[in-house]
């Protein structure tokens, strides 16, 4: 079976990329994809504390943004603690990964998106999300190591899948989603029609407009089908009257 993509969004000490890269390793995740990692790449500092998991770093893929990085995935989870913030659902660790072992049964490519150790993930990269993994953490202290976090996740994963084969996928419900690049597609052909109508007004109001679009679209369980439809709702609308 396939197994998640883990993504690191603009992590900053290529000692968390190695310590995320050797706990993976020890936990059976392979992929790993890394957005304008701060110090450049290849980091020797990563390559040093990967130890074992050495392979991930080599084999580790490099992007300039994040819709390059998502660009052929079904299904993306990000992670943070800001969950109440954003119309998604929310997972605990374990939860969330049952149901990516579930969607990548059923022929899904599926992310899990990690913030930078600094601000973790930013609102635009939540909104691109389908869903959030909110990890659980004492109130008195929030904060939580990158690696650790990418260690829980993997945990969890290895575990699940210790389970393979005990739960059945009952086919009725079996989709495979349309993957993030047609998604993002859709969404600028939205916000272009938007635009010629009229909609991202007043010009202080235009970010967070443009982050609502992307927050619903992105979140939706879409399967082809369904962008076939909106496409087509998108086209009627674009017709000279």
């Amino acid at each position: 079976m396939s197994k998640p993509h883990i993504i690191l969004s603009r992590p900053q000490l290529g000692e968390n990329i190695g310590a995320a890269a050797r706990i993976m390793y020890n936990f059976g995740l392979q992929s790993l994809r890394l957005i304008s990692p701060r110090d450049g790449w290849p980091n020797k500092k990563a390559a040093t504390v990967s130890s074992g998991g050495g392979s991930l770093i080599d084999n580790a893929i490099i992007y300039s943004n994040l819709n390059d990085s998502i660009h052929d995935l079904n299904f993306v989870f990000s992670t943070t603690i800001r969950s109440r913030k954003y119309s998604k659902e929310v997972f605990n660790p374990e939860e969330g990964v049952k149901f990516a072992k579930k969607l990548i049964k059923e022929g899904n490519s599926v992310g899990i998106l990690f913030g930078s150790e600094r601000a973790g993930l930013n609102k635009k990269e939540i909104s691109c999300s389908n869903a959030i993994i909110s990890i659980p953490v004492s109130e008195k202290f929030k904060s939580i190591n990158l690696s650790h976090a990418v260690g829980i996740i993997s945990y969890e994963w290895f575990k699940n899948s210790k389970n393979n084969g005990a739960e059945k996928i009952d086919e009725i419900n079996k989709f495979q989603y349309v993957k993030k690049i047609h998604v993002e597609k859709f969404v600028l052909k939205l916000k272009s029609q938007l635009q010629k109508n009229g909609y991202f007004w007043p010009d202080d109001k235009v970010d967070s407009l443009n982050l609502n679009i992307d927050n619903l679209f992105h979140g939706l369980e879409l399967t082809k089908p369904n962008l076939k439809t909106l496409f087509g709702i998108i086209k009627a609308l674009d017709k000279d009257k």
